[in-house]
């Protein structure tokens, strides 16, 4: 099965204070790892951006189409420009993803519009696969300006999937980089 990557880039960075995409991790921007990630497992990469700094030589930058409306719009506008069905879904502020979880993600695939980890009672909506099967729905969503992912995860034939275990492997798996804080080890 032949996925697209789809880096989301947007967000303020109100609390970091500075462009999260362009934050050094490890001796890399926040951006080219996720590029790195994805480079492997994806046959496809387009960068969700409004931000002309944000350019990656040989990817495309999609800007969103509907502004102001959160990671929804970007993933909308990619999902629509992507050339295959499934799109592997990353929040750039999540650097710790490992190849081996997307791959899990990618089995769980079936019939379903969406695949989600779960853990602790939390749900991962940026760290998913979307299937272009959700875009007439997330359309309706962003014209009702219902832009919450949780809203829209319940309107999709979303598969949630457990990874409680994959948090004893990988336990910086899900953690966000938020804060100026969030980079200290």
């Amino acid at each position: 099965m032949q996925i697209t990557g789809t880096i989301l880039t947007g967000g303020q960075s109100k609390r970091m204070g500075s462009d999260k995409a362009l934050l050094q991790l490890e001796g890399k921007t926040l951006l080219k790892r996720a590029v790195d990630l994805c480079s492997g497992l994806c046959e496809e990469i387009l960068i969700s951006s409004n931000n002309p700094t944000h350019r990656i030589e040989n990817l495309r930058r999609i800007e969103d189409e509907v502004a102001d409306c959160g990671p929804i719009g970007g993933i909308y506008t990619c999902l629509k420009h992507s050339a295959n069905d499934w799109n592997f879904v990353l929040s750039v502020d999540a650097p710790f993803v490992q190849p081996d979880f997307i791959q899990f993600l990618k089995n769980k695939t079936d019939q379903f519009d969406a695949i989600v980890p779960v853990h602790d009672g939390k749900k991962e909506p940026l760290i998913a696969m979307y299937h272009k099967n959700a875009l007439p729905q997330i359309e309706a969503q962003i014209k009702a300006e219902n832009y919450k992912l949780h809203f829209l995860l319940q309107e999709l034939n979303t598969n949630f999937v457990d990874a409680t275990e994959w948090l004893v492997r990988y336990p910086e798996l899900f953690r966000n980089l938020n804060a100026p804080e969030d980079l200290l080890y």
